[in-house]
Protein backbone atom coordinates (compact mmCIF):
# COMPACT_ATOMS: atom_id res chain seq x y z
CA UNK A 1 0.00 0.00 0.00
CA UNK A 2 3.25 1.90 0.89
CA UNK A 3 4.20 1.96 -2.24
CA UNK A 4 1.32 2.45 -4.56
CA UNK A 5 0.59 5.44 -2.58
CA UNK A 6 4.35 7.20 -3.00
CA UNK A 7 3.88 5.79 -6.78
CA UNK A 8 0.56 8.58 -6.87
CA UNK A 9 2.28 11.27 -5.07
CA UNK A 10 4.73 11.39 -7.18
CA UNK A 11 2.47 11.13 -10.06
CA UNK A 12 0.48 14.11 -9.04
CA UNK A 13 3.65 16.02 -8.04
CA UNK A 14 5.01 15.50 -11.67
CA UNK A 15 1.71 16.71 -13.53
CA UNK A 16 1.67 19.71 -10.31
CA UNK A 17 5.37 20.72 -11.59
CA UNK A 18 4.49 20.99 -15.53
CA UNK A 19 1.11 22.98 -15.01
CA UNK A 20 3.35 25.38 -12.44
CA UNK A 21 5.97 25.72 -15.15
CA UNK A 22 5.76 28.12 -18.48
CA UNK A 23 8.53 27.23 -20.39
CA UNK A 24 10.70 23.97 -21.34
CA UNK A 25 13.31 24.62 -19.08
CA UNK A 26 11.10 24.61 -15.98
CA UNK A 27 9.70 22.00 -17.54
CA UNK A 28 13.07 20.01 -17.76
CA UNK A 29 14.05 20.79 -14.15
CA UNK A 30 11.06 19.50 -13.01
CA UNK A 31 11.20 16.47 -15.12
CA UNK A 32 14.63 15.83 -13.21
CA UNK A 33 13.26 16.33 -9.93
CA UNK A 34 10.68 13.94 -10.45
CA UNK A 35 13.46 11.45 -11.42
CA UNK A 36 15.40 12.39 -8.79
CA UNK A 37 12.52 11.50 -6.17
CA UNK A 38 11.43 8.29 -8.45
CA UNK A 39 15.06 7.08 -7.67
CA UNK A 40 15.04 8.13 -3.70
CA UNK A 41 12.29 5.84 -2.94
CA UNK A 42 13.13 3.35 -5.78
CA UNK A 43 14.74 1.15 -2.62
CA UNK A 44 11.10 0.86 -1.28
CA UNK A 45 10.21 -0.90 -4.66
CA UNK A 46 8.84 1.32 -6.60
CA UNK A 47 7.88 0.06 -9.87
CA UNK A 48 8.86 3.40 -12.17
CA UNK A 49 7.03 1.54 -15.39
CA UNK A 50 3.91 2.25 -12.87
CA UNK A 51 4.54 6.04 -12.34
CA UNK A 52 4.83 6.22 -16.09
CA UNK A 53 1.55 5.06 -16.49
CA UNK A 54 -0.37 7.04 -14.11
CA UNK A 55 1.20 9.64 -15.70
CA UNK A 56 0.23 9.22 -19.01
CA UNK A 57 -3.41 8.71 -17.88
CA UNK A 58 -3.86 11.97 -16.07
CA UNK A 59 -1.74 14.04 -18.81
CA UNK A 60 -4.42 12.41 -22.10
CA UNK A 61 -6.47 14.21 -23.29
CA UNK A 62 -10.21 14.47 -21.46
CA UNK A 63 -12.75 13.40 -23.47
CA UNK A 64 -15.56 15.67 -24.43
CA UNK A 65 -19.23 13.75 -24.79
CA UNK A 66 -22.44 15.28 -25.77
CA UNK A 67 -24.45 16.30 -22.39
CA UNK A 68 -28.09 15.54 -22.71
CA UNK A 69 -28.49 14.92 -26.70
CA UNK A 70 -31.30 12.28 -26.24
CA UNK A 71 -33.19 14.72 -23.34
CA UNK A 72 -32.81 17.95 -24.99
CA UNK A 73 -31.09 17.92 -28.75
CA UNK A 74 -33.29 14.90 -30.02
CA UNK A 75 -36.73 16.12 -29.36
CA UNK A 76 -36.04 19.37 -31.27
CA UNK A 77 -35.41 17.58 -34.50
CA UNK A 78 -38.17 17.51 -36.95
CA UNK A 79 -39.50 14.74 -38.35
CA UNK A 80 -37.67 15.10 -41.52
CA UNK A 81 -34.17 15.33 -39.49
CA UNK A 82 -35.01 12.52 -37.08
CA UNK A 83 -35.04 10.34 -40.06
CA UNK A 84 -32.53 11.45 -41.71
CA UNK A 85 -30.29 10.44 -38.78
CA UNK A 86 -32.05 7.77 -37.08
CA UNK A 87 -33.37 6.02 -40.03
CA UNK A 88 -36.43 5.07 -39.44
CA UNK A 89 -39.62 7.46 -38.21
CA UNK A 90 -40.05 9.26 -34.98
CA UNK A 91 -43.12 6.99 -34.39
CA UNK A 92 -41.83 3.86 -35.07
CA UNK A 93 -38.60 3.85 -32.82
CA UNK A 94 -40.78 5.49 -30.09
CA UNK A 95 -42.66 2.26 -30.21
CA UNK A 96 -38.97 -0.12 -30.14
CA UNK A 97 -38.26 1.56 -27.21
CA UNK A 98 -41.35 0.50 -25.81
CA UNK A 99 -41.48 -2.44 -26.76
CA UNK A 100 -37.58 -2.45 -25.47
CA UNK A 101 -38.56 -1.04 -21.99
CA UNK A 102 -41.09 -4.18 -21.63
CA UNK A 103 -38.76 -7.08 -22.62
CA UNK A 104 -36.81 -8.77 -20.26
CA UNK A 105 -34.03 -7.46 -22.22
CA UNK A 106 -34.26 -4.12 -20.46
CA UNK A 107 -36.02 -5.91 -17.15
CA UNK A 108 -32.95 -7.80 -16.37
CA UNK A 109 -31.07 -4.55 -15.89
CA UNK A 110 -33.01 -3.10 -13.21
CA UNK A 111 -32.54 -3.51 -9.84
CA UNK A 112 -28.43 -3.77 -9.73
CA UNK A 113 -26.58 -1.65 -7.06
CA UNK A 114 -24.49 1.42 -8.26
CA UNK A 115 -26.31 0.94 -11.65
CA UNK A 116 -27.45 3.97 -13.63
CA UNK A 117 -30.00 2.57 -15.92
CA UNK A 118 -29.95 3.92 -19.75
CA UNK A 119 -32.95 4.57 -21.05
CA UNK A 120 -34.72 2.44 -22.70
CA UNK A 121 -35.21 5.65 -25.19
CA UNK A 122 -31.46 6.07 -25.48
CA UNK A 123 -30.66 2.45 -26.42
CA UNK A 124 -32.66 2.25 -29.23
CA UNK A 125 -31.17 5.95 -30.98
CA UNK A 126 -27.67 4.70 -30.14
CA UNK A 127 -28.35 1.32 -31.72
CA UNK A 128 -30.29 3.21 -34.87
CA UNK A 129 -27.15 5.93 -34.66
CA UNK A 130 -24.76 2.93 -35.03
CA UNK A 131 -25.95 0.81 -37.68
CA UNK A 132 -27.45 3.45 -39.61
CA UNK A 133 -24.22 5.56 -40.12
CA UNK A 134 -22.11 2.56 -39.48
CA UNK A 135 -20.64 4.62 -36.64
CA UNK A 136 -17.55 3.38 -34.40
CA UNK A 137 -18.63 2.52 -30.47
CA UNK A 138 -16.04 5.78 -29.98
CA UNK A 139 -18.65 8.10 -31.72
CA UNK A 140 -21.32 6.41 -30.10
CA UNK A 141 -20.16 6.59 -26.64
CA UNK A 142 -19.58 10.62 -27.62
CA UNK A 143 -22.66 11.52 -28.68
CA UNK A 144 -24.97 9.55 -26.60
CA UNK A 145 -22.91 10.25 -23.21
CA UNK A 146 -21.93 6.59 -22.20
CA UNK A 147 -18.69 4.55 -20.90
CA UNK A 148 -16.63 2.87 -24.27
CA UNK A 149 -18.22 -0.43 -22.84
CA UNK A 150 -21.42 1.03 -21.93
CA UNK A 151 -21.67 1.51 -25.82
CA UNK A 152 -21.01 -1.57 -26.64
CA UNK A 153 -23.33 -3.13 -24.12
CA UNK A 154 -26.20 -0.75 -25.64
CA UNK A 155 -25.59 -2.09 -28.95
CA UNK A 156 -25.38 -5.41 -27.64
CA UNK A 157 -28.07 -5.63 -25.94
CA UNK A 158 -30.34 -4.13 -28.61
CA UNK A 159 -28.82 -7.07 -31.17
CA UNK A 160 -30.30 -9.33 -29.57
CA UNK A 161 -33.28 -7.48 -28.28
CA UNK A 162 -34.21 -7.31 -32.16
CA UNK A 163 -33.11 -10.69 -33.09
CA UNK A 164 -35.66 -12.01 -30.14
CA UNK A 165 -38.62 -10.03 -31.72
CA UNK A 166 -37.78 -10.79 -35.26
CA UNK A 167 -40.16 -13.18 -35.57
CA UNK A 168 -43.14 -11.04 -35.14
CA UNK A 169 -42.04 -9.16 -38.10
CA UNK A 170 -39.96 -11.67 -40.38
CA UNK A 171 -42.68 -14.75 -41.17
CA UNK A 172 -44.62 -17.01 -43.17
CA UNK A 173 -47.39 -14.95 -44.89
CA UNK A 174 -51.47 -15.82 -43.83
CA UNK A 175 -53.24 -16.95 -46.63
CA UNK A 176 -54.87 -13.27 -47.00
CA UNK A 177 -51.49 -11.84 -46.90
CA UNK A 178 -50.81 -14.45 -49.75
CA UNK A 179 -54.00 -13.60 -52.00
CA UNK A 180 -52.75 -10.12 -51.65
CA UNK A 181 -49.48 -10.80 -52.64
CA UNK A 182 -50.80 -13.23 -55.81
CA UNK A 183 -53.06 -10.28 -56.63
CA UNK A 184 -50.66 -7.55 -56.89
CA UNK A 185 -48.13 -9.19 -59.08
CA UNK A 186 -51.07 -10.69 -61.49
CA UNK A 187 -52.61 -7.15 -61.61
CA UNK A 188 -48.80 -5.28 -61.98
CA UNK A 189 -46.44 -7.97 -64.16
CA UNK A 190 -49.73 -10.42 -65.23
CA UNK A 191 -48.23 -13.29 -63.41
CA UNK A 192 -50.03 -15.51 -61.81
CA UNK A 193 -49.51 -17.17 -58.31
CA UNK A 194 -46.28 -15.45 -57.24
CA UNK A 195 -45.54 -15.21 -53.70
CA UNK A 196 -42.08 -13.32 -53.90
CA UNK A 197 -38.79 -13.54 -54.94
CA UNK A 198 -35.83 -15.09 -53.38
CA UNK A 199 -31.85 -13.72 -54.32
CA UNK A 200 -28.59 -13.73 -52.43
CA UNK A 201 -26.47 -10.70 -51.12
CA UNK A 202 -22.93 -10.32 -50.06
CA UNK A 203 -21.83 -8.00 -46.70
CA UNK A 204 -18.05 -6.73 -47.22
CA UNK A 205 -15.81 -7.54 -44.10
CA UNK A 206 -12.77 -7.78 -42.50
CA UNK A 207 -10.23 -10.23 -43.42
CA UNK A 208 -11.36 -13.11 -40.82
CA UNK A 209 -8.77 -14.00 -38.29
CA UNK A 210 -9.68 -17.82 -38.85
CA UNK A 211 -10.14 -19.88 -42.90
CA UNK A 212 -10.10 -16.56 -44.60
CA UNK A 213 -10.33 -17.44 -47.82
CA UNK A 214 -14.06 -19.27 -47.62
CA UNK A 215 -15.29 -15.55 -47.11
CA UNK A 216 -13.63 -14.81 -49.99
CA UNK A 217 -16.53 -13.89 -53.31
CA UNK A 218 -16.47 -14.07 -56.37
CA UNK A 219 -15.92 -10.27 -56.66
CA UNK A 220 -12.76 -11.14 -55.15
CA UNK A 221 -13.43 -9.09 -51.53
CA UNK A 222 -14.25 -10.66 -48.31
CA UNK A 223 -18.07 -10.98 -47.16
CA UNK A 224 -20.70 -13.03 -45.65
CA UNK A 225 -24.07 -14.09 -47.09
CA UNK A 226 -27.24 -13.29 -46.82
CA UNK A 227 -30.17 -14.70 -48.49
CA UNK A 228 -33.57 -13.60 -49.01
CA UNK A 229 -37.08 -13.69 -49.88
CA UNK A 230 -39.34 -10.63 -49.68
CA UNK A 231 -42.89 -10.02 -51.39
CA UNK A 232 -44.23 -7.47 -53.92
CA UNK A 233 -44.17 -4.83 -51.17
CA UNK A 234 -40.43 -5.91 -50.56
CA UNK A 235 -41.12 -7.08 -47.12
CA UNK A 236 -38.80 -9.75 -46.47
CA UNK A 237 -40.87 -12.95 -45.62
CA UNK A 238 -37.57 -15.22 -44.51
CA UNK A 239 -33.89 -14.79 -44.14
CA UNK A 240 -30.39 -16.81 -43.64
CA UNK A 241 -27.25 -14.71 -42.73
CA UNK A 242 -23.82 -15.67 -42.03
CA UNK A 243 -22.38 -18.56 -44.54
CA UNK A 244 -18.97 -17.61 -45.83
CA UNK A 245 -18.88 -15.28 -48.92
CA UNK A 246 -17.58 -18.07 -51.10
CA UNK A 247 -20.81 -20.57 -50.63
CA UNK A 248 -22.56 -20.52 -53.94
CA UNK A 249 -26.50 -19.28 -53.48
CA UNK A 250 -27.94 -22.62 -54.12
CA UNK A 251 -25.83 -24.11 -51.27
CA UNK A 252 -27.31 -22.10 -48.91
CA UNK A 253 -30.67 -22.91 -50.17
CA UNK A 254 -30.39 -26.21 -50.25
CA UNK A 255 -28.84 -25.65 -46.38
CA UNK A 256 -31.18 -23.43 -45.09
CA UNK A 257 -34.72 -24.45 -43.71
CA UNK A 258 -35.67 -21.85 -46.64
CA UNK A 259 -36.01 -24.64 -49.13
CA UNK A 260 -38.72 -26.49 -46.47
CA UNK A 261 -40.40 -23.21 -45.95
CA UNK A 262 -40.99 -22.19 -49.47
CA UNK A 263 -42.08 -25.75 -49.74
CA UNK A 264 -44.63 -25.54 -47.20
CA UNK A 265 -45.73 -22.27 -48.03
CA UNK A 266 -46.97 -23.12 -51.59
CA UNK A 267 -49.78 -24.68 -52.58
CA UNK A 268 -51.03 -25.52 -56.07
CA UNK A 269 -50.32 -22.90 -58.63
CA UNK A 270 -48.64 -21.10 -56.34
CA UNK A 271 -44.12 -20.19 -56.00
CA UNK A 272 -41.07 -18.70 -55.85
CA UNK A 273 -39.43 -16.81 -58.19
CA UNK A 274 -35.32 -17.05 -58.55
CA UNK A 275 -32.66 -16.42 -60.67
CA UNK A 276 -30.49 -18.75 -62.34
CA UNK A 277 -28.39 -19.60 -59.38
CA UNK A 278 -31.21 -21.91 -57.67
CA UNK A 279 -32.53 -25.20 -58.79
CA UNK A 280 -35.94 -25.35 -60.47
CA UNK A 281 -38.06 -26.87 -58.14
CA UNK A 282 -42.04 -27.00 -58.29
CA UNK A 283 -42.44 -24.08 -56.14
CA UNK A 284 -39.12 -22.15 -56.92
CA UNK A 285 -39.29 -21.22 -60.61
CA UNK A 286 -36.16 -20.12 -62.47
CA UNK A 287 -35.46 -18.46 -66.21
CA UNK A 288 -34.90 -20.76 -68.91
CA UNK A 289 -30.90 -20.91 -69.50
CA UNK A 290 -30.23 -18.54 -72.67
CA UNK A 291 -27.62 -20.71 -74.66
CA UNK A 292 -28.97 -18.83 -77.70
CA UNK A 293 -32.22 -20.97 -79.10
CA UNK A 294 -34.90 -19.80 -76.45
CA UNK A 295 -37.85 -19.68 -78.43
CA UNK A 296 -39.70 -16.26 -78.60
CA UNK A 297 -41.85 -17.53 -75.64
CA UNK A 298 -39.20 -18.34 -73.59
CA UNK A 299 -37.42 -15.16 -73.97
CA UNK A 300 -40.85 -13.45 -72.97
CA UNK A 301 -41.55 -15.70 -69.77
CA UNK A 302 -37.76 -14.72 -69.21
CA UNK A 303 -38.22 -11.14 -69.25
CA UNK A 304 -41.30 -11.32 -67.00
CA UNK A 305 -39.73 -13.66 -64.55
CA UNK A 306 -37.16 -11.01 -64.36
CA UNK A 307 -39.29 -8.18 -64.11
CA UNK A 308 -40.97 -9.88 -61.10
CA UNK A 309 -37.61 -10.29 -59.05
CA UNK A 310 -37.02 -6.64 -59.13
CA UNK A 311 -38.30 -6.32 -55.31
CA UNK A 312 -35.75 -8.44 -53.77
CA UNK A 313 -33.18 -6.62 -55.61
CA UNK A 314 -34.53 -2.83 -54.49
CA UNK A 315 -35.13 -4.72 -51.06
CA UNK A 316 -31.49 -5.42 -50.63
CA UNK A 317 -30.57 -1.94 -51.45
CA UNK A 318 -33.02 0.00 -49.44
CA UNK A 319 -32.36 -1.97 -46.09
CA UNK A 320 -28.63 -1.35 -47.03
CA UNK A 321 -29.18 2.37 -47.77
CA UNK A 322 -31.30 2.79 -44.41
CA UNK A 323 -28.61 0.93 -42.33
CA UNK A 324 -25.14 1.80 -43.76
CA UNK A 325 -23.53 -0.87 -41.58
CA UNK A 326 -24.54 -3.58 -44.18
CA UNK A 327 -22.52 -1.41 -46.41
CA UNK A 328 -19.24 -2.82 -44.69
CA UNK A 329 -19.47 -4.58 -40.99
CA UNK A 330 -15.79 -4.71 -38.91
CA UNK A 331 -15.73 -8.07 -38.63
CA UNK A 332 -12.89 -10.53 -37.69
CA UNK A 333 -14.00 -13.70 -35.31
CA UNK A 334 -17.18 -15.24 -37.09
CA UNK A 335 -18.54 -18.64 -36.22
CA UNK A 336 -19.41 -20.72 -39.86
CA UNK A 337 -22.87 -21.94 -40.62
CA UNK A 338 -22.20 -26.20 -39.93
Amino acid sequence: MANSNAIIVLALQAMNSSEDSGDEDGEDKHYNEFLSCVADVNDDGVDFSQVVQIVKLVEQEPIVKIKKYVDLIVPAYSDETFTSHFRLRRSIAGQLAKTFQESENFRSLLGHGGFEAVSPEKHILAYLWFVGHNSSFRDISDRFDLSLSGAQSVVTRITNFIISIGSQFIHVPTYEEKESTKMDYLREKQVPGVLGSIDGSHIRIDKPNVDSDTYVNRKRYFSIHLQGVVNERRKFIDEVIGWPGSVHDARVFQNSNTKDLIANMCNAGEYVLGDSAYPCLPYLITPYKDYGNLTRAQKQFNTALSSCRVSVEHAFGILKQRFRILYFMRLRSLKKND
